[in-house]
Formats: structure tokens, C-alpha cells, sequence
């Protein structure tokens, strides 16, 4: 069956659709108000939560020590300000995170217009951008459920332990009849091995997240896919492509980045010197402008290579693993493309 499945799709390099020019993969036209957007409402993002955040910490930190029985060196804080602060995280929701999901789905939709199918034997990238926004949401938060949950689970029952086991040492280190070396020994071991299981979680986390990084490009061109399966995917071609021994350095130096940017719009501008045109506002919104560019170029790479991987895959599948292969749906039935890949790939 697989002898009859022309080639030439996926053989091809990428080309323009008729009609696309090199700009409009570059910069999609209705990509270019939510860019402006973007530029405009992240330094007060940034600085408006940093605003909200300390006051809020230092509250947090104020109630520990009454708990602790010191005197308390932050007073309460009004009710209206935690109505600010529930405000705030969901205008932050929807005008910084899901208005840069938009942005890479608009990108990797208008990408997976240029490229063929990867192999004869998947199926076409989906193009439908509104089906790709929904399942990249999905898909985030499960990738981000995926990678925080484990380390935070560990840490939060190691802490509870050692806190237990803090409470057993003063309260049992007086008696007699239990020896205090035994219980030290006891206890030792016990966070001993928590912790070890913490750090593993912790490696593992950082590990899942460098190999899931293909996730979104799959969640936009195959919105039908489980995240499951999706994960399932990013793992199995995570090395494919020879692309990602870069990829990965780059992303991490692409995080470094960004984290640098923020460290400094935090300690070197206030949010109302820059609302007032006090700071230097040029040079702030061009440090953002070079970020974008530097994160589209990052996504654009991404793309490549996981196109270039997954092509990678299916040529090396040994030929009786690829006679289990069907040929995939006709192009535009969406709903039998996930069911396709979930029961083939």
C-alpha cells in the first residue's frame, strides 16, 4: 500500500502559496495590530504586577511572623486591593498570554501554509488558525501542568515531612526509651530520599520541558490531536532532526534573554514614570522590538526543524513498523485525522 502513495508532496521544499509573498509570511497582515498591541501593553503588565506582587509578598511575609509570634512589620491590606489583584491576573490572561498564542498561531498557521506534508505517510499541516488557537490553549496548560506539578507535589511533601519530623525531634528527644541516634537516623534517611525524589522531579520537569517544545507547532497543525498524544509525539522526535542541538541551546539562551529584560525593566523603571513619558521609553520599546524579532526567528527555526524531524522519523521506521501505517485521511477531514494518529502514531 505504501508503494502507491506518491512522494512528491513531502519531497518538495517549502514554496509560497500563489498569491503570498516573502512579507506575508514575515509579517502577516493580521498579525501586525496585535504585534503593535503587544509592544504596547507588556512593560505595563510587567510593571503594573510588580506594583501588585510586593505589597502583596510583603503582606505574606508580615502575617508568617505574627503566626511566629514577632511583631508585625506590614499592616493589612484593604479589600479593594485584592480586587485589583484578581483584576489584574485576568486582563494579564488575556492581554499578555493569550495574546501571544494568538500571535505564534497566526505565524505557525501562515508557516504551515509554505510547507508540504512532511511524509506520505501524515497527513496535511491544518490551516484553520480559530481550531489551532483553541487547542494551543489547551495544550499550555497541560504542557505547564506537566512540567510544574511533579517538582511542586515533591517539594510540598518533602516540606511537610521535615516539618513533621520537626515536631517528632522536640517532642520525642527527651524520652528515654526511643534512642536519639535511631530517630536521627530515621529521620535522615526519610529527607534524605524526598529530596533526592524532589531533584529527580525537579531534572525531570526541565527535561519535559526541552522535549515537549515541538508541543504548540503539533496543537496548531493538528488541533484534533489529545495532548497526550501530542506529548507522545514530541518525544518520540525530540532528536530526530540534527536541528536541535542548536534549537535547544538557542531556546535556553532565548529564556535567559528574557528573563535579563524583565530583571531590568523591574529595577530600573516604574510603572508611573513610564505611563508619565518620564522613562526612556524609546529604548525600552526598542529592546521589545528586537526580543520579538529574536523570538519569531526563534519559532520560525522551530518550525524547520520539527518539520525536519518528523520527516526524519517516518523515513527511518523500519519497513515493518511502516506497513502498520495507513495512509492518512484526504486533506480537510479533520475529525479522522485525530483518530487516524491515535491509533497509528
Amino acid at each position: 500500500m505504501s508503494n502507491k502513495i506518491s512522494k512528491t508532496s513531502y519531497e518538495l521544499p517549502p514554496s509560497l502559496p500563489a498569491g503570498v509573498s516573502a512579507l506575508d509570511m514575515i509579517l502577516p497582515p493580521q498579525v501586525i495590530p496585535l504585534l503593535v498591541l503587544l509592544l504596547l501593553i507588556t512593560p505595563i503588565v510587567i510593571l503594573t504586577g510588580e506594583s501588585l506582587i510586593i505589597p502583596l509578598l510583603e503582606w505574606i511575609r508580615s502575617r508568617i511572623m505574627v503566626a511566629a509570634g514577632q511583631e508585625a512589620t506590614f499592616g493589612d491590606l484593604p479589600t479593594y486591593f485584592f480586587i485589583k489583584l484578581g483584576a489584574f491576573a485576568v486582563l494579564a490572561f488575556l492581554g499578555g498570554f493569550q495574546l501571544l498564542l494568538r500571535i505564534k498561531t497566526i505565524y505557525y498557521t501562515a508557516w504551515a501554509n509554505a510547507f508540504p506534508r512532511p511524509h506520505a505517510l501524515h497527513v496535511d499541516y491544518q490551516t484553520d488558525s480559530n481550531r489551532g488557537m483553541a487547542a494551543l490553549i489547551q495544550w499550555k496548560i497541560y504542557q505547564v501542568a506537566m512540567v510544574c506539578l511533579p517538582p511542586i507535589v515533591m517539594a510540598t511533601i518533602t516540606f511537610l515531612v521535615g516539618l513533621v519530623e520537626l515536631y517528632l525531634f522536640n517532642t520525642f528527644s527527651d524520652l528515654s526509651f526511643i534512642g536519639l541516634s535511631v530517630q536521627l537516623t530515621i529521620e535522615l534517611f526519610l529527607i534524605m530520599m524526598l529530596g533526592l525524589f524532589t531533584l529527580f522531579a525537579f531534572l525531570n520537569s526541565i527535561w519535559t520541558a526541552l522535549t515537549s517544545l515541538f508541543g504548540d507547532i503539533v496543537a496548531v497543525t493538528e488541533p484534533d490531536l489529545p495532548n497526550p498524544l501530542i506529548l507522545q509525539r514530541c518525544g518520540r522526535i525530540a532528536f530526530c532532526s540534527p536541528y536541535v542541538y542548536v534549537l535547544f541551546p538557542a531556546y535556553l539562551l532565548l529564556l535567559l534573554g528574557i528573563f535579563a529584560e524583565i530583571a531590568w525593566l523591574l529595577s530600573s523603571v516604574d510603572i508611573h514614570d513610564f505611563i508619565g513619558f518620564k522613562a526612556n521609553v524609546s529604548f525600552i520599546f526598542g529592546m521589545e522590538l528586537l526580543t520579538v524579532i529574536w523570538y519569531l526567528g526563534f519559532n520560525f527555526f522551530k518550525f524547520y526543524t520539527y518539520h525536519h524531524g518528523l520527516s526524519i522519523y517516518y523515513s527511518k521506521l523500519p519497513p515493518q513498523l511502516r506497513e502498520c501505517f495507513s495512509p492518512p485521511p484526504p486533506t480537510g477531514s479533520a475529525s479522522s485525522s485525530g483518530n487516524w494518529f491515535a491509533n497509528r502514531f
